[in-house]
């Protein structure tokens, strides 16, 4: 059963996400414990992707560490220094006290042995039409049966043109609402999105 929400902006997000969740959401057990799962897909379109500040008193996100998080990813590293300056709990998903295993940003830069934003870039401008402009943050020779602290969430980007505005649609094999989807994810996607 795949279930759509559309909103304005992340704060609707949350709000709906955590809603359908408490009405429809079934308890099953995780490598954490217990965790509350959607009985199937669910699918989040948001119409502001820009206003991706999360106001919300519960979650109490930090904007200028989802921002900083964010240019990291931009620059395409991995190391623990720099987001650590703005989160202490970042160290939590380091495996060596030095990198990050699953950063998106490397991923996205280097891990391939290519630039795929330039890359996708480029194919966009030459062929504006294209269905291929996807950006791959999981390795499955790597990630697949790994033990890490942190592997990607978010496993793949599409990029599309259509009536000459760009669309992302950003795929997750497991997502935290408050923490991820709806947190930390929703501000470096709409970064991606309008570096893109």
């Amino acid at each position: 059963m795949t279930h759509t929400i559309t909103v304005r902006n992340i704060n609707h997000a949350l709000s709906e996400g955590l809603w359908y969740l408490s009405t429809c959401g079934v308890q099953e057990v995780s490598r954490n414990g217990p965790v509350i799962v959607a009985p199937g897909p669910v699918i989040t379109e948001y119409l502001k992707p820009c206003e991706r500040v999360l106001f919300n008193t519960v979650r109490n996100a930090n904007p200028f560490f989802h921002l900083m998080e964010a240019l990291w990813m931009l620059a395409g590293r991995d190391d623990l220094e720099w987001p650590a300056r703005f989160n202490s709990r970042f160290s939590e998903y380091s495996d060596d006290g030095i990198s990050i295993n699953g950063a998106y940003g490397y991923r996205w830069r280097s891990w391939f042995n290519t630039d795929q934003l330039w890359g996708i870039i480029e194919l966009l401008r030459k062929d504006p039409e294209t269905r291929r402009a996807v950006l791959g943050m999981w390795d499955p020779s790597d990630d697949l049966g790994s033990t890490s602290k942190d592997i990607p969430c978010n496993t793949h980007v599409y990029f599309d043109l259509r009536g000459g505005v760009l669309n992302m649609t950003v795929l997750c094999r497991s997502n935290d609402i408050i923490w991820g989807a709806y947190g930390a994810n929703a501000v470096h996607m709409s970064v991606l999105q309008e570096f893109i």
